[in-house]
């Protein structure tokens, strides 16, 4: 397939990989094979994937929704003494043995191993299984795991963030929230349901979205949690067999990688960073919790303005003026924004004719100023900020006399 080593190519999508791999977890990968063994047990039919940089190997269980491929990493326990390249399992013991080399960016200590992983027979308790759900995720392990811990939520950890897709070699993890900012968002787990096989688990998960990385760490026994590193692209129908199921409505974020593609052309610029003379000087700045620390201010029919909105905030937010009456309409355009992958590189301002003056999305601690003349008609000019979701509580007016 096309994966776009190099970055986009004419605006064309590259087809998606199967999981993406934090740099910390393999920086440098090996290769892959799958399991044909009996002698591994329930990990039979699995595929497992070898890094050369930390010489290790994982787990990969996959899974198709719409007939996009997807899966997910668990790392597996042991390493090997060098960079891990290539393992086949031997039919005459029906165990694994890999080889591996040093050389250029391994973490391992020896210019090269032949080595043997065996399993024991002994119960072995692992991921097997991930299915992506527009509410969460169904997790399925190796043997029964105990009630009393996994319908603990306090007992579980969900977090998502991206890469870039670029022509950069290599990417920050990025926001999903908040595209452009690094970090990663903690995804709350709402319930977790232990299914009747006694070895399935659910993870309500609300928030879920189409992300290069989920993160989750699983408490399911005695010994150490589990961690297990997802990719999302595509989600199958809400899970409903679960008590206290409820239906709602979801907008679908776009894809990452199609956000990514649409930041690579130019951003819309910005028409009103022209000089306008005799501008009257206003400043603007966010608050917290949401908030403008101006909740109204009053102009003149016709009046030039200089308005300066400046970010203190931890999260990116812009300003723009809309028609009276509109606030509601506009909010509803802005929500609906997520699942537009154009919507990064016009700062998540909707295409509406109401939309009167906008700044840039201002990322925290940067400032942006426009010029503009206040409307000829005296009114109640609604101002917010268009970034999804923040409009409801982030919004004033400006009153035209």
């Amino acid at each position: 397939g096309h994966y776009g080593y190099m970055g986009p190519k004419g605006g064309k999508t590259p087809d998606l990989p199967l999981v993406y791999l934090p740099r910390g977890l393999d920086n440098s990968s090996g290769g892959q094979t799958t399991v044909d063994s009996d002698r591994w047990g329930p990990l039979k039919g699995q595929m497992l994937h070898f890094s050369y940089g930390t010489g290790s190997m994982f787990l990969i269980v996959r899974e198709h929704v719409d007939g996009q491929a997807q899966g997910a990493a668990i790392p597996l326990p042991g390493e090997f003494l060098s960079g891990s390249h290539r393992g086949r399992f031997r039919a005459k013991d029906g165990q694994l043995y890999v080889t591996g080399m040093g050389g250029w960016g391994t973490y391992t200590p020896a210019d090269g191993c032949f080595q043997r992983v065996r399993h024991t027979g002994d119960p072995v308790q692992l991921s097997v299984g991930f299915h992506a759900h527009t509410n969460g995720v169904l997790v399925t392990f190796s043997n029964s795991i105990d009630r009393s811990l996994v319908e603990n939520t306090k007992n579980h950890f969900a977090q998502a963030w991206n890469y870039r897709y670029s022509a950069g070699y290599g990417s920050r993890e990025y926001s999903p929230r908040h595209p452009g900012m690094p970090g990663h968002d903690p995804m709350p787990i709402r319930s977790a349901t232990l299914l009747s096989d006694g070895r399935s688990l659910f993870l309500e998960i609300p928030d879920l979205q189409p992300v290069n990385q989920l993160h989750l760490r699983l408490k399911i026994d005695a010994g150490r949690s589990q961690d297990l590193f997802a990719t999302v692209h595509a989600m199958a129908a809400p899970f409903t067999g679960f008590p206290g199921y409820r239906p709602s409505e979801k907008i679908i974020a776009a894809h990452p990688i199609l956000s990514d593609l649409a930041s690579a052309k130019q951003a819309e610029r910005n028409p009103w960073r022209k000089p306008l003379p005799g501008a009257r000087k206003l400043v603007i700045e966010a608050g917290q919790n949401l908030s403008f620390s101006v909740r109204s201010f009053r102009v003149k029919v016709g009046e030039p303005i200089e308005l300066t909105f400046s970010n203190p905030d931890v999260v990116p937010h812009n300003w723009a003026l809309i028609n009276p009456g509109t606030l509601q309409a506009v909010g509803d355009l802005t929500n609906r924004m997520i699942a537009d992958p154009e919507a990064v590189a016009r700062h998540y301002v909707p295409k509406s004719d109401d939309v009167l003056v906008y700044t840039d999305m201002v990322y925290p601690s940067e400032k942006f100023a426009i010029t503009f003349s206040a409307p000829k008609t005296p009114g109640r000019y609604p101002f917010l900020c268009t970034f999804p979701g923040h409009w409801m509580v982030m919004n004033g007016e400006m009153i035209v006399e």
